[in-house]
């Protein structure tokens, strides 16, 4: 590729009376390629994004209704949060509420992540969509392992939080040096180091669900909650998480390809299972939110608005599928 410019280069050093060593022929001609490209960079990035754009309206229109409800299931489930929680601020007892407390920053998570996979999916990466899918459905079992055993799980997990923050702390102090960054203090690691002893126990075993579930692996902890079949597409999606082999056919997004490629790009193929999981796992956890306490005769909330939204999201849930269904071409 580069055989015309190195000849060049070697050429000028010897024109220039100087040694065309190895070294000084690649130093030259790697300062020739940087001015190049930076003279050129403008215009290759201005079309790499037209490309980008042209195609993310073509996979618009493609999907135009499959996005549209995906949308508005996820701005339901917003308003459906929001409406819950300026009913709980308004009594005393849920300002801390450990239960209800870790229910809504999981609701606002899911939130935000199925954002996150709907641009995915817009922008044609179906299988990154899938791979943020898995973060949604681990938080499925966590709310409804927790719904299922009440207060004492929600101060557990919030405690697993407080350890997993001592752990990256001690970790940052580990690697801070190799990558020249200023840490934290010893006092501050010493503070989070005895933390994580008074509440672990000094056990290495700990984990927040073992005592109310007597389980500790996510495995068992999926089967307590019967979401135990969601397997087979857990593990899909965890080896676009991992650096697995596998080959590209198997990807999503070649689900419509008709010969061997290599995908290095965007695909407008093998958005209905990202989607419609999305659509599902949302559902499952702002159903999990609404239905705070719902059991609690003196619980002191009305659930009729959240009843109501649960309705018109499951609705939801079964459009979304249909919409993507729709469109993809069978295999």
């Amino acid at each position: 590729m580069f055989e015309e410019l190195l000849e060049l280069v070697e050429t000028k050093l010897r024109e220039n009376g100087e040694d065309p060593t190895y070294e000084a022929i690649i130093n030259l001609a790697s300062e020739v390629l940087i001015e190049d490209t930076a003279e050129q960079e403008e215009i290759n990035v201005q079309r790499v994004i037209s490309e980008h754009d042209a195609f993310i309206k073509r996979n618009r229109e493609r999907w135009s209704l499959g996005f549209r409800k995906l949308h508005a299931l996820r701005e339901t489930c917003l308003q459906a949060g929001m409406n819950f929680q300026e009913q709980f601020v308004k009594i005393p007892k849920y300002e801390t509420d450990e239960l209800i407390g870790v229910l809504l920053r999981q609701h606002a998570h899911a939130c935000r992540i199925s954002g996150e996979i709907i641009h995915l999916l817009e922008g044609g990466y179906p299988d990154a969509a899938l791979a943020r899918w898995r973060t949604l459905y681990e938080m499925v079992v966590t709310c409804l392992v927790i719904s299922k055993c009440g207060k004492k799980a929600a101060i557990d997990y919030i405690k697993h939080g407080m350890v997993k923050t001592a752990e990256g702390i001690a970790e940052h102090r580990k690697t801070s040096d190799a990558m020249g960054l200023e840490t934290f203090t010893e006092d501050e690691a010493e503070y989070y180091a005895a933390l994580k002893d008074e509440i672990t126990g000094g056990k290495s075993s700990w984990h927040w669900a073992r005592e109310h579930t007597g389980f500790a692996k996510f495995e068992k902890l999926r089967e307590y909650v019967e979401l135990d079949k969601w397997s087979h597409n857990y593990k899909l999606a965890s080896r676009n998480v991992h650096s697995d082999y596998y080959e590209m056919a198997s990807l999503y997004a070649m689900n419509e390809a008709k010969e061997d490629l290599l995908l290095c790009g965007q695909s407008n193929s093998g958005l209905t299972d990202p989607a419609q999981f999305t659509a599902i796992s949302l559902a499952q956890i702002t159903s999990v939110f609404l239905s705070a306490y719902i059991k609690d005769e003196n619980s002191g909330l009305d659930y009729k608005d959240s009843v109501l939204f649960m309705k018109i999201i499951d609705n939801y849930v079964k459009e979304v599928g249909e919409a993507f269904v729709n469109v993809e071409k069978p295999i």
